[in-house]
């Protein structure tokens, strides 16, 4: 701990100098009397200083994950061993996190066993891994002539603030399918439940199958077949290498809330999904299904961040188990880079099937510049263009979605129109 003295003692002695100065200058006996309650008061404070380990903290967050607007709730419990005239405490916060209830400020007098509980709830509206650090500890001296200062080493609590998940009832359904057995419906026939073709009964078919209806109007046993039901790969393709707005609602931001809805729906139909963050730092989460795999993407999709790179990444270097073929790929992007539109569109030159969702950054851009008539006028031409760009992009080939961030995705998807593709055999 580090002593400091404070200004009373520094009052003091100002006091007790011009006190002994002024005596000694002008001989009056009196004046140097003045200082001596003041040199006793002096030498009283060093007297009574705390011992340096006259307590004991501990600190307890109520969630260690929450959803962005959420509140989790810290609990720093403080005991003394010994009085404690007064302590100050300070629980320093990250930038995006402010105390809704409460204050991370707070003062206390103790007796020797008492114990005191300090409580506050901080909101945090930014995703992010909140991380709270050491606790401030500013011990005063009973007299105030000095105070300690130091730090408590407290193992940091860490909150996984996630994106906020909307509900999208029918996300894209992909055209392709794997060979595993799933809920999408695929054009081969076999074992299924979804009726398909009805041809003549041949060696091995099961009886179960017969068209009975078929069967007495042809005169010949005929069978129905059925299309197989089969999983379904989604590759959540995730645009960071550039972003333009305020921190919580910048266009990565919205783009990550989408990637987030997107997953959970997929993941409810029991589809295998996966995250390819593109970007300085190149993420890779590996589809799979389940519980498990919903919060590895939300973990992911909460450290999505903008690292700035001059290097192209390239997406043949991702291997097969990461980016499966005939997977569908989901690509969420606010199009400011133009090395992520070549990476969309080599994927689907490979074969990939591909829908690009364009986060507009108008409106986040718009954010943080001051308003006026230029600026409205700059906002429109850039739509514009933007608008330009996504037909020059359909044009191309590329399955494009515009998505301004505010209205519902489900909304977006439902109006983009993707190009039908040829029959694919499963």
């Amino acid at each position: 701990m580090i002593s400091r003295s404070t200004a009373l003692n520094l009052s003091f002695l100002t006091l007790v100098g011009w006190a002994l100065f002024l005596g000694v200058l002008t001989g009056r006996a009196e004046l140097m009397l003045v200082a001596v309650p003041l040199v006793a008061a002096l030498a009283a404070g060093r007297l009574t200083r705390t011992p340096a380990a006259a307590w004991q903290i501990s600190r307890r967050v109520s969630a260690d994950r929450l959803v962005e607007g959420e509140r989790v709730t810290v609990t720093v419990t403080l005991r003394a061993h010994q009085p404690l005239a007064l302590v100050e405490l300070l629980q320093p916060l990250p930038p995006h996190v402010w105390p809704e209830r409460g204050s991370n400020h707070a003062f206390f007098s103790l007796r020797p066993g008492e114990e005191a509980h300090w409580t506050f709830d901080l909101a945090c509206a930014v995703r992010q891994q909140l991380r709270l650090g050491d606790i401030h500890l500013r011990r005063w001296e009973p007299l105030g002539f000095a105070a300690g200062e130091t730090r408590h080493r407290e193992p940091d609590a860490e909150v996984a603030v996630l994106p906020q998940v909307a509900a999208i009832r029918r996300p894209p359904r992909p055209r392709r399918t794997q060979t595993f057995v799933g809920h999408h419906v695929s054009p081969a026939q076999g074992e299924g439940l979804e009726p398909g073709d009805v041809r003549p009964f041949a060696p091995g078919d099961q009886v179960r199958h017969v068209n009975w209806r078929a069967t007495l109007r042809l005169g010949v046993l005929h069978v129905t077949r059925h299309h197989q039901e089969r999983n379904a790969d989604i590759i959540l393709l995730l645009d960071t290498l550039a972003d333009v707005g305020p921190p919580g609602a910048s266009a990565v931001d919205c783009a990550v809330r989408g990637a987030a809805s997107i997953a959970a729906a997929c993941l409810a139909r029991r589809d295998r999904v996966g995250l390819i963050e593109y970007g300085g730092i190149l993420r890779q989460v590996r589809p799979r299904a389940g519980r498990a795999q919903w919060q590895r993407l939300l973990d992911t999709l909460a450290r999505a961040s903008v690292v700035f790179t001059y290097v192209s990444r390239d997406l043949e270097m991702i291997p097969p188990r990461v980016l499966p073929p005939r997977a569908l790929v989901l690509a969420l992007s606010p199009l400011l880079d133009g090395r992520f539109v070549k990476a969309v569109a080599d994927l689907a030159a490979r074969g990939f099937e591909v829908v690009l969702i364009a986060v507009s950054p108008v409106a986040a851009g718009r954010a943080v510049v001051r308003g006026g008539p230029v600026a409205d006028l700059a906002a429109r031409l850039w739509a514009l263009e933007r608008r330009a760009y996504l037909d020059e992009l359909r044009r191309h080939g590329l399955t494009v979605v515009a998505w301004d961030g505010v209205e519902p995705l489900e909304v977006a998807l439902a109006r983009g129109h993707r190009p039908r593709l040829r029959a694919a055999h499963a």
